[in-house]
Protein backbone atom coordinates (compact mmCIF):
# COMPACT_ATOMS: atom_id res chain seq x y z
CA UNK A 1 0.00 0.00 0.00
CA UNK A 2 1.47 2.93 -1.06
CA UNK A 3 1.27 5.63 2.01
CA UNK A 4 1.42 9.73 1.92
CA UNK A 5 5.04 11.22 2.86
CA UNK A 6 4.18 13.43 5.48
CA UNK A 7 6.87 17.01 4.97
CA UNK A 8 9.09 17.44 8.43
CA UNK A 9 8.17 21.03 9.67
CA UNK A 10 10.52 20.73 12.04
CA UNK A 11 13.92 20.86 9.69
CA UNK A 12 13.88 21.74 6.65
CA UNK A 13 10.88 23.23 4.61
CA UNK A 14 10.14 21.52 1.08
CA UNK A 15 7.74 23.00 -0.72
CA UNK A 16 7.62 20.28 -3.64
CA UNK A 17 6.52 18.05 -0.90
CA UNK A 18 4.00 20.31 0.99
CA UNK A 19 2.33 20.86 -2.52
CA UNK A 20 2.19 16.94 -3.43
CA UNK A 21 0.67 16.28 0.12
CA UNK A 22 -1.99 19.08 -0.17
CA UNK A 23 -2.86 17.73 -3.48
CA UNK A 24 -3.45 13.97 -2.50
CA UNK A 25 -5.77 15.38 0.31
CA UNK A 26 -9.42 14.76 -0.24
CA UNK A 27 -12.10 17.37 1.51
CA UNK A 28 -15.55 15.97 2.65
CA UNK A 29 -18.25 18.36 1.98
CA UNK A 30 -19.80 20.96 4.10
CA UNK A 31 -23.54 20.70 4.86
CA UNK A 32 -25.51 22.41 2.34
CA UNK A 33 -27.79 23.50 4.66
CA UNK A 34 -25.24 25.89 5.88
CA UNK A 35 -24.55 27.73 2.57
CA UNK A 36 -28.37 28.29 2.57
CA UNK A 37 -28.11 29.87 5.95
CA UNK A 38 -25.53 32.08 5.68
CA UNK A 39 -24.95 35.28 3.00
CA UNK A 40 -21.57 36.59 3.68
CA UNK A 41 -19.67 35.10 6.07
CA UNK A 42 -15.88 35.66 5.53
CA UNK A 43 -16.39 39.46 6.30
CA UNK A 44 -14.58 40.45 9.82
CA UNK A 45 -16.74 42.64 12.02
CA UNK A 46 -15.64 45.53 14.23
CA UNK A 47 -15.59 45.33 17.85
CA UNK A 48 -18.36 47.28 19.58
CA UNK A 49 -16.22 49.74 21.45
CA UNK A 50 -14.60 52.95 20.69
CA UNK A 51 -11.29 51.53 21.67
CA UNK A 52 -11.10 48.83 19.14
CA UNK A 53 -9.31 48.09 16.44
CA UNK A 54 -10.70 45.79 13.63
CA UNK A 55 -7.45 44.85 12.22
CA UNK A 56 -5.86 43.46 15.66
CA UNK A 57 -8.28 43.87 18.39
CA UNK A 58 -10.28 40.91 19.97
CA UNK A 59 -12.26 38.55 17.81
CA UNK A 60 -14.23 35.59 17.55
CA UNK A 61 -14.90 33.37 14.56
CA UNK A 62 -16.74 29.84 13.92
CA UNK A 63 -14.23 27.67 11.84
CA UNK A 64 -16.87 24.88 10.84
CA UNK A 65 -16.69 22.75 14.43
CA UNK A 66 -14.24 25.16 16.55
CA UNK A 67 -14.58 28.25 18.44
CA UNK A 68 -11.76 30.38 17.76
CA UNK A 69 -11.06 33.28 19.91
CA UNK A 70 -8.59 35.82 18.65
CA UNK A 71 -6.69 37.59 21.22
CA UNK A 72 -6.01 41.64 20.91
CA UNK A 73 -2.87 41.99 18.82
CA UNK A 74 -3.59 39.38 16.41
CA UNK A 75 -3.09 40.36 13.18
CA UNK A 76 -5.68 40.27 9.95
CA UNK A 77 -3.35 38.17 7.96
CA UNK A 78 -2.81 35.89 10.94
CA UNK A 79 -6.59 35.15 11.44
CA UNK A 80 -7.01 34.26 7.88
CA UNK A 81 -4.29 32.00 8.11
CA UNK A 82 -5.62 30.06 11.19
CA UNK A 83 -9.11 30.19 9.31
CA UNK A 84 -7.97 28.64 6.20
CA UNK A 85 -5.42 26.15 7.92
CA UNK A 86 -7.91 24.89 10.64
CA UNK A 87 -10.76 24.88 8.40
CA UNK A 88 -8.54 22.72 5.91
CA UNK A 89 -7.58 19.99 8.53
CA UNK A 90 -11.29 19.73 9.63
CA UNK A 91 -11.91 18.91 5.80
CA UNK A 92 -9.59 16.42 5.38
CA UNK A 93 -10.00 14.68 8.79
CA UNK A 94 -14.07 14.69 8.10
CA UNK A 95 -13.27 12.94 4.37
CA UNK A 96 -10.73 10.40 5.60
CA UNK A 97 -12.48 9.18 8.90
CA UNK A 98 -16.16 10.21 8.71
CA UNK A 99 -17.34 7.60 11.61
CA UNK A 100 -18.63 8.80 15.23
CA UNK A 101 -16.17 6.15 17.08
CA UNK A 102 -13.18 7.00 15.07
CA UNK A 103 -12.06 10.15 16.86
CA UNK A 104 -8.71 8.61 17.37
CA UNK A 105 -8.08 8.36 13.66
CA UNK A 106 -9.80 11.67 13.26
CA UNK A 107 -7.27 13.46 15.21
CA UNK A 108 -4.43 12.05 13.95
CA UNK A 109 -5.40 13.17 10.36
CA UNK A 110 -6.27 16.33 11.28
CA UNK A 111 -2.39 16.89 13.64
CA UNK A 112 -1.01 15.48 10.59
CA UNK A 113 -2.68 18.26 8.04
CA UNK A 114 -1.67 21.28 10.69
CA UNK A 115 1.97 19.68 11.05
CA UNK A 116 2.65 19.45 7.30
CA UNK A 117 1.44 23.10 6.75
CA UNK A 118 3.66 24.44 9.51
CA UNK A 119 1.23 24.38 12.91
CA UNK A 120 3.37 21.99 14.81
CA UNK A 121 1.96 20.49 18.16
CA UNK A 122 3.71 20.81 20.98
CA UNK A 123 1.97 18.89 23.35
CA UNK A 124 -1.32 16.74 23.32
CA UNK A 125 -3.69 14.80 24.89
CA UNK A 126 -6.46 13.33 25.01
CA UNK A 127 -8.51 10.93 27.34
CA UNK A 128 -11.68 10.34 28.93
CA UNK A 129 -13.50 13.47 30.50
CA UNK A 130 -14.15 12.95 34.47
CA UNK A 131 -16.52 15.65 35.65
CA UNK A 132 -16.75 16.79 39.11
CA UNK A 133 -20.61 17.85 39.05
CA UNK A 134 -23.89 15.95 38.42
CA UNK A 135 -25.11 18.68 36.04
CA UNK A 136 -23.12 20.88 33.21
CA UNK A 137 -22.98 22.61 29.86
CA UNK A 138 -20.64 21.26 27.49
CA UNK A 139 -19.75 25.41 27.54
CA UNK A 140 -18.41 25.01 30.66
CA UNK A 141 -17.06 21.55 30.30
CA UNK A 142 -14.68 23.22 26.84
CA UNK A 143 -13.52 26.00 28.89
CA UNK A 144 -12.44 23.79 31.66
CA UNK A 145 -10.71 21.76 29.30
CA UNK A 146 -9.44 24.92 27.44
CA UNK A 147 -8.11 26.31 30.68
CA UNK A 148 -5.87 23.18 31.54
CA UNK A 149 -4.44 23.64 28.15
CA UNK A 150 -3.63 27.16 28.29
CA UNK A 151 -1.68 26.76 31.96
CA UNK A 152 0.00 23.70 30.10
CA UNK A 153 1.61 26.39 27.82
CA UNK A 154 3.13 27.94 31.11
CA UNK A 155 2.68 31.41 30.08
CA UNK A 156 2.49 34.19 32.43
CA UNK A 157 -0.44 34.66 34.86
CA UNK A 158 -1.37 38.01 33.24
CA UNK A 159 -0.97 36.49 30.00
CA UNK A 160 -3.12 33.01 30.69
CA UNK A 161 -5.78 35.00 32.86
CA UNK A 162 -6.51 37.09 29.09
CA UNK A 163 -6.36 34.19 26.36
CA UNK A 164 -9.52 32.57 29.42
CA UNK A 165 -10.78 35.88 29.34
CA UNK A 166 -11.18 35.99 25.59
CA UNK A 167 -12.49 32.96 25.55
CA UNK A 168 -15.20 32.76 27.43
CA UNK A 169 -15.80 36.06 25.80
CA UNK A 170 -15.92 34.47 22.63
CA UNK A 171 -18.74 31.65 23.62
CA UNK A 172 -20.75 34.29 25.68
CA UNK A 173 -20.77 36.23 22.41
CA UNK A 174 -21.29 33.51 20.17
CA UNK A 175 -24.73 32.76 22.60
CA UNK A 176 -26.35 35.64 20.66
CA UNK A 177 -25.09 35.61 17.06
CA UNK A 178 -27.41 33.47 15.47
CA UNK A 179 -25.92 33.16 11.70
CA UNK A 180 -22.66 31.66 13.38
CA UNK A 181 -24.04 29.54 15.75
CA UNK A 182 -25.79 27.62 13.39
CA UNK A 183 -22.90 27.31 11.38
CA UNK A 184 -20.92 25.74 14.52
CA UNK A 185 -24.58 23.83 15.83
CA UNK A 186 -24.61 21.74 12.07
CA UNK A 187 -20.95 20.99 12.01
CA UNK A 188 -20.05 19.74 15.09
CA UNK A 189 -23.59 17.80 15.91
CA UNK A 190 -23.72 13.91 15.49
CA UNK A 191 -26.51 11.67 15.47
CA UNK A 192 -26.52 11.00 19.40
CA UNK A 193 -23.24 13.36 20.78
CA UNK A 194 -20.94 15.91 19.30
CA UNK A 195 -17.23 16.96 18.72
CA UNK A 196 -16.22 20.29 18.77
CA UNK A 197 -12.75 22.80 19.66
CA UNK A 198 -12.26 25.63 21.72
CA UNK A 199 -9.15 27.30 20.61
CA UNK A 200 -7.11 31.02 21.77
CA UNK A 201 -4.98 32.65 19.51
CA UNK A 202 -2.21 35.18 20.23
CA UNK A 203 0.55 36.48 18.60
CA UNK A 204 3.56 38.57 19.22
CA UNK A 205 4.53 41.95 18.68
CA UNK A 206 7.50 39.97 16.85
CA UNK A 207 4.80 37.73 14.72
CA UNK A 208 5.14 34.66 16.79
CA UNK A 209 1.68 32.89 16.39
CA UNK A 210 0.38 29.71 19.21
CA UNK A 211 -2.93 27.96 19.98
CA UNK A 212 -4.28 26.81 22.65
CA UNK A 213 -7.00 24.44 22.22
CA UNK A 214 -9.49 22.61 24.23
CA UNK A 215 -11.42 19.16 22.41
CA UNK A 216 -14.68 18.08 23.50
CA UNK A 217 -16.24 14.75 21.55
CA UNK A 218 -19.30 13.27 23.73
CA UNK A 219 -22.06 10.57 23.23
CA UNK A 220 -25.59 11.57 24.47
CA UNK A 221 -28.38 8.83 25.34
CA UNK A 222 -30.94 11.10 23.62
CA UNK A 223 -30.40 13.53 20.30
CA UNK A 224 -28.60 16.32 20.56
CA UNK A 225 -30.31 19.49 19.95
CA UNK A 226 -28.06 22.28 21.53
CA UNK A 227 -24.51 21.39 21.47
CA UNK A 228 -23.29 24.41 23.95
CA UNK A 229 -25.87 25.60 26.44
CA UNK A 230 -27.59 22.08 26.92
CA UNK A 231 -27.50 21.10 30.73
CA UNK A 232 -26.37 17.48 30.66
CA UNK A 233 -26.38 14.84 33.81
CA UNK A 234 -23.10 13.47 34.18
CA UNK A 235 -25.30 10.12 33.91
CA UNK A 236 -26.96 10.65 30.57
CA UNK A 237 -23.14 11.73 28.59
CA UNK A 238 -19.90 9.95 28.15
CA UNK A 239 -17.72 12.91 27.34
CA UNK A 240 -13.59 12.55 26.07
CA UNK A 241 -11.54 15.50 26.59
CA UNK A 242 -8.13 16.79 24.61
CA UNK A 243 -6.03 19.21 24.81
CA UNK A 244 -3.40 20.89 22.24
CA UNK A 245 -1.30 23.59 22.09
CA UNK A 246 0.34 24.42 18.76
CA UNK A 247 2.79 27.07 17.43
CA UNK A 248 3.34 28.09 14.16
CA UNK A 249 6.14 28.04 11.75
CA UNK A 250 5.82 30.69 9.78
CA UNK A 251 8.00 29.99 6.86
CA UNK A 252 6.60 26.60 6.41
CA UNK A 253 3.19 27.95 6.41
CA UNK A 254 4.52 30.83 3.85
CA UNK A 255 5.11 28.13 1.60
CA UNK A 256 1.34 26.44 1.42
CA UNK A 257 -0.34 29.46 2.15
CA UNK A 258 -1.52 29.52 -1.70
CA UNK A 259 -2.17 25.81 -1.97
CA UNK A 260 -3.97 26.03 1.18
CA UNK A 261 -6.64 28.60 -0.24
CA UNK A 262 -6.62 27.16 -3.66
CA UNK A 263 -7.67 23.56 -2.22
CA UNK A 264 -10.34 25.65 -0.24
CA UNK A 265 -12.07 27.23 -2.81
CA UNK A 266 -15.92 27.62 -2.70
CA UNK A 267 -16.11 26.23 0.59
CA UNK A 268 -14.62 28.79 2.90
CA UNK A 269 -18.22 30.89 2.84
CA UNK A 270 -20.47 27.73 4.28
CA UNK A 271 -18.18 27.34 7.16
CA UNK A 272 -16.77 30.50 9.30
CA UNK A 273 -17.94 33.64 10.57
CA UNK A 274 -16.20 36.22 12.50
CA UNK A 275 -18.33 38.20 15.12
CA UNK A 276 -17.31 40.59 17.39
CA UNK A 277 -16.84 39.80 20.98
Amino acid sequence: MNQKTTPDANNCINADAIIKYLADCELADCPVTTFDQVDAMYAPAALMNDSSDSETGPMGAVVASTLFAFADGVSSQTREDVKDAFLLAQLVADKAFPNENEADLWYGKYKEVLSTIGWLSTRWRYARYNATLQKFTMDEVGLEILGSAIAAAALPGPASVAMLKVAKDAVTALSARKEPLRIFESQTKRHLGANFRMAVCTETPEGDVSISMGVVTFQANTRVTNVLFWEWQNSDVETYQGENNLELNSRVYAEARKYVQGKLVGRIAGAVAEFDI
